[in-house]
C-alpha cells in the first residue's frame, strides 16, 4: 500500500500501473492484483495516509480523529481542525489530486470519488454532532450546511492553493483553517 501511495501521489493514476506498483513494493505483479483493481488500491491508499481507518472507519475512532474530542472551546476546536486538516491534506495531497484526476475521464473512478467526498460529509458530520453537543456551532445553518461548508474549508483543493500554488508555509495554512472555521462555523 505504501508503495502504491508513492507512485499514485508521484505519478497519477494513469502513470502508475499494477507492475511498477510490484516493482517498487518488491513483490509480484500477482501480489499486487491480489489487493484488487487499481481503484481499489487507490482508494486504499487513500485511507492508509489520511487517517489510517480502513474501508468504512470512524475519523473520531481513529488516533487523528479523537484530537477533536480533546477540544475544549470553540478556539480550540477550531485550532485542532486546521492541525488535523493540515496533517491528513499533506499526507494525501497528491493521492487526492490523482483520484481527482482519474475521475474526470473514467466513470468507475468517479463514482468512487464520489463515495469517497460522501462518507467524508458523513465524517464531519460526526464531528458537527460533536460539536454541536458543545454549543460550538451556529444556530441559525443547519449542521448539513454547516458540514459542506467545513467541507469545501478542509478540502485538498484548498490546500493544494494556499500551500503549493500560492506557497504558504503550513503554519499560515493552518491559522487561516482555524479563522475560517471560527468565523463559519461557530456561533456569532
Amino acid at each position: 500500500m505504501r508503495a502504491a501511495a508513492d507512485l499514485f501521489a508521484e505519478l497519477g493514476y494513469a502513470g502508475t500501473s499494477l507492475p511498477r506498483i510490484a516493482r517498487a513494493a518488491g513483490v509480484s505483479t500477482e501480489t499486487v492484483q491480489a489487493h484488487g483493481p487499481k481503484i481499489r488500491l487507490l482508494q486504499a491508499a487513500i485511507d492508509l495516509v489520511s487517517f489510517g481507518t480502513g474501508p468504512g472507519g470512524r475519523v473520531l475512532d481513529s488516533e487523528l480523529g479523537r484530537e477533536f474530542s480533546r477540544a475544549s472551546s470553540r478556539e480550540d476546536a477550531a485550532r485542532i481542525s486546521a492541525d488535523v486538516l493540515a496533517t491528513v491534506n499533506g499526507r494525501s495531497h497528491g493521492l487526492w489530486l490523482a483520484f481527482s484526476e482519474a475521475a474526470r475521464t473514467d466513470g468507475e473512478v468517479a463514482a468512487s470519488l464520489r463515495r469517497l467526498t460522501d462518507s467524508i460529509r458523513a465524517e464531519n458530520l460526526r464531528v458537527m454532532r460533536l460539536w454541536r453537543e458543545r454549543g460550538w456551532l451556529r444556530d441559525d445553518v443547519p449542521d448539513a450546511e454547516l458540514a459542506r461548508w467545513t467541507d469545501v474549508i478542509g478540502s485538498v483543493e484548498v490546500y493544494d492553493r494556499i500551500v503549493r500554488i500560492e506557497g504558504a508555509g503550513d503554519d499560515e495554512y493552518r491559522a487561516l483553517i482555524a479563522r475560517l472555521m471560527l468565523e463559519l462555523v461557530s456561533p456569532r
